[in-house]
């Protein structure tokens, strides 16, 4: 066995004691340390759940499935090395058969490309930025979308509940991804003939120039703005806006931020409004998984039913093929509605016809309301 699958299973063995060696591998690849550690836990915590599953009934296809968490620091440079060591495992007993992200998409065509030569089943089971991809990936299923797509109706949504107000968009100019979804705010309000009430406020990465975009925005006659950047770019701006301008609606994207962020927000900002992943707590379709967690003292919070619907959808796949093999597995996919956990969905080629929606939650005196 090389020293590779051994450390990862190691780490499984320490934390998931439940698990022996299995024949059907499959990892979680994600950052179990850092800003970002706790969307890990969530994703990680999920797919595990939904492997007990498997394995309580009688394990997937007659083998038991084995849960390994990968480590990936959100490092270009290894998160490629990490994609060659998974696609390298090639033994019966070492290989995976499905690897689930990772988290950190910068280097996605890359990692799509070596997992597909290997013949590995890839899912994001978060949004993704169509930036990431510069080719047709068939072998990569975005389980939930796009964020474009979810921005879309995000921007629609704040246009009926907020109408006539002006937003202004604070984004870094040298991320694609951002200056991706900005350009799609800007077709939006253009779509909508309301582009007299969009301010598009570009930045350079370091934190000047996001103290100067704040005070572009703070001279202007602004309702609300939208701050896309680092953790640490968007707690320094909110803290501007506080000294500024109490008033405006600030608005974020919960997966740029950290735990800490939220309590520190509330304390800045009057009214917050945060965009999330729907939480699926009211999803008929995800009823019985909820029951039984909470018998389990486990409330399914933030992204673990994405790890756990990542790893169903997998297993009926593998159900329906009736086998583990690649271009089988896959096949299931082609012309046949998936129910995702929001709804029916078609995947063509690994893209969705719909995507996760955005939840719109207010932040306000310590409290939370859904408004979307």
């Amino acid at each position: 066995m090389s020293s590779f699958l051994k450390k990862m299973l190691l780490f499984v063995s320490v934390a998931y004691p439940f698990y022996a060696m299995a024949d059907i591998n499959i990892a979680v690849v994600a950052p179990m340390s850092g800003n970002y550690k706790y969307f890990s836990e969530e994703l990680i915590n999920g797919a595990k759940i939904a492997v007990d599953e498997i394995n309580n009934r009688g394990g997937l296809q007659g083998e038991k499935v084995n849960l390994v968490p990968v480590d990936d620091p959100c490092d270009d440079v290894l998160s490629l090395s990490t994609a060659q060591m998974i696609s390298l495992n090639r033994a019966d007993d070492e290989r995976m058969y499905l690897v689930i992200g990772p988290h950190c998409p910068n280097v996605s065509d890359q990692v799509a490309d070596l997992l597909a030569k290997a013949e590995i089943v890839q899912i994001h089971p978060t949004s993704i930025s169509r930036s990431f991809y510069s080719q047709t990936h068939p072998n990569v299923v975005r389980f939930a979308g796009y964020k474009e797509d979810q921005v879309a109706g995000m921007i629609d949504f704040l246009n009926e509940r907020y109408p006539n107000k002006k937003m202004a968009v604070i984004y870094d100019e040298n991320n694609a991804e951002m200056k991706s979804i900005a350009d799609v705010i800007i077709a939006q309000y253009a779509a909508n003939k309301q582009s007299d009430y969009l301010m598009m406020v570009p930045y350079k990465s370091s934190e000047d120039s996001m103290s100067t975009a704040v005070e572009t925005v703070l001279s202007a006659d602004v309702d609300m703005v939208y701050i896309m950047g680092s953790y640490g770019n968007i707690l320094s701006a909110t803290e501007q806006f506080k000294d500024g301008d109490d008033d405006i609606v600030l608005i974020t994207d919960r997966y740029y931020l950290n735990k800490k962020f939220i309590k520190k927000v509330n304390e800045l900002s009057k009214d917050s409004l945060l965009l999330s992943l729907s939480s699926l707590k009211n999803n008929p379709n995800f009823a019985s998984s909820l029951v039984r967690l909470r018998l389990w003292g486990i409330e399914p919070d933030g992204l673990m039913p994405y790890g756990y619907l990542s790893v169903k959808m997998w297993s009926n796949m593998v159900n329906g093929a009736k086998s583990f093999k690649y271009g089988r597995v896959l096949k299931q996919l082609k012309g046949h509605k998936t129910d995702t956990g929001w709804g029916n969905t078609v995947f063509e080629k690994g893209e969705p016809d719909v995507a996760a929606p955005f939840t719109v939650y207010r932040i306000k005196d310590g409290e939370y309301t859904q408004l979307q």
